[in-house]
């Protein structure tokens, strides 16, 4: 899971969102296992879709001024 969320650029929090959804597909050996997650999986169009829709709309800005005063 780890894995799969670094590799989206996500938490494992949406990756367990992922597959409670049913969006991506995750098999664990046995109750409390960790999840396996095949990487071609992580392809799919409907995880790439909804990552697009929900990408934060901040922008990194260089020149911005920062709240705290270094000490």
């Amino acid at each position: 899971m780890s894995d799969a969320a670094a590799k989206l650029g996500v938490s494992h929090v949406k990756i367990r969102r992922f597959i409670r959804d049913g969006l991506l597909p995750a098999e664990q050996v046995m109750r409390g296992a960790p999840y396996q997650i095949r990487a071609s999986d992580l392809e799919d169009e409907r995880i790439k879709a909804d990552l697009a829709r929900n990408t934060p709309s901040r922008i990194h800005d260089d020149n911005q001024e920062s709240l705290f005063s270094a000490i």
